[in-house]
């Protein structure tokens, strides 16, 4: 894990504990890389905290049951009920 990734991990999981302080994360983040010149890894920052925003969305919709995804669950139940009985 790179140190890009480190921090964008970490500014995620703040921004999603309290997300009205978003803004003033960015600014303390912005700050604390310029004191240790890492001010270049913004934009991988940056980057790298879409691609994690994407997977939890992702993660959120997949936990979702719909209704397309119960009827099918249940006609595979009901297939793999009939096999095993045919056999």
């Amino acid at each position: 894990m790179n140190i890009s990734t480190q921090y964008a991990k970490a500014l995620y999981e703040l921004v999603s504990k309290n997300s009205k302080e978003g803004n003033k994360y960015l600014k303390n983040l912005r700050q604390a890389l310029e004191r240790r010149g890492h001010i270049k890894l913004l934009p991988q920052i940056f980057s790298e905290y879409k691609k994690l925003a994407l997977a939890n969305e992702r993660a959120e919709l997949h936990k979702k049951t719909t209704p397309e995804s119960e009827r099918t669950r249940m006609l595979l139940e009901l297939y793999k009920r009939l096999v095993a009985n045919s056999e």
